[in-house]
């Protein structure tokens, strides 16, 4: 049975539901192939593939630059900072990577938003978890946490501490920048194997779904 003008016509009537007939009907009576059906929807779980690469890769790339804020304050002997700020008698080096710890815990948080999985979920509450745990303390050199979750810094509270304040908060001892360490580690390490894994799939037909998106770029 063919479709025509008048049936579709009928039939929007009906339903209420306007249609564009000649897209419509070009359609229905286009030559396309199951091969271009095909095509297009490997395309599209390629892009999706490629998307979801991304976004762990960004993960990955904010996760270990927390790790690397938060390690800096756990260093010992001549790799202290606080004891370097001992023999300097200035603190402003540690002001500095103070700042620089709160826009890493930041931009992680950002970033586990945007991926979003049970997992990333998982880890956010627990980063969340280690600020609200060590609040009190925090809010000693100027760091609070605020409704979503992020740090907020007053520079010049924190500039106001005293070293064995700034020692007892971010130090070994303090715990906050521990916990955040090893929890930016894990994430850091689980944002490296979806890239892997997304990375090494393929489609049914044998070819990686990057390799997918080049075949069937239709843009030229």
């Amino acid at each position: 049975m063919r479709i025509t003008n008048n049936m579709l016509n009928d039939t929007s009537a009906r339903s209420g539901i306007a249609l564009n007939q000649s897209s419509l009907l070009n359609y229905i009576d286009s030559d396309s192939t199951d091969d271009d059906v095909l095509a297009a929807l490997q395309k599209g779980k390629a892009e999706k593939n490629t998307e979801k690469k991304t976004g762990f890769e960004k993960l990955g790339e904010a996760s270990e630059t927390l790790t690397e804020k938060a390690l800096q304050f756990l260093g010992q002997g001549k790799d202290s900072l606080f004891d370097e700020a001992k023999e300097s008698g200035s603190n402003e080096e540690i002001w500095e990577r103070a700042e620089a710890l709160v826009k890493s815990y930041n931009s992680l948080l950002k970033e586990l938003d945007t991926t979003s999985t049970q997992l990333e979920d998982y880890y956010k509450k627990m980063l969340v978890e280690s600020a609200g745990g060590s609040a009190e303390g925090l809010a000693q050199i100027g760091i609070s946490q605020q409704k979503d979750g992020t740090l907020k810094l007053d520079r010049e509270k924190l500039k106001a501490a005293d070293l064995k304040t700034l020692e007892k908060v971010l130090g070994r001892d303090g715990g906050f920048t521990a916990k955040v360490a090893l929890i930016a580690g894990r994430v850091a390490a689980n944002a490296q194997a979806n890239v892997e894994s997304l990375s090494s799939r393929y489609d049914a037909s044998g070819n990686s779904w990057s390799a997918s998106v080049n075949k069937y770029d239709f843009r030229g």
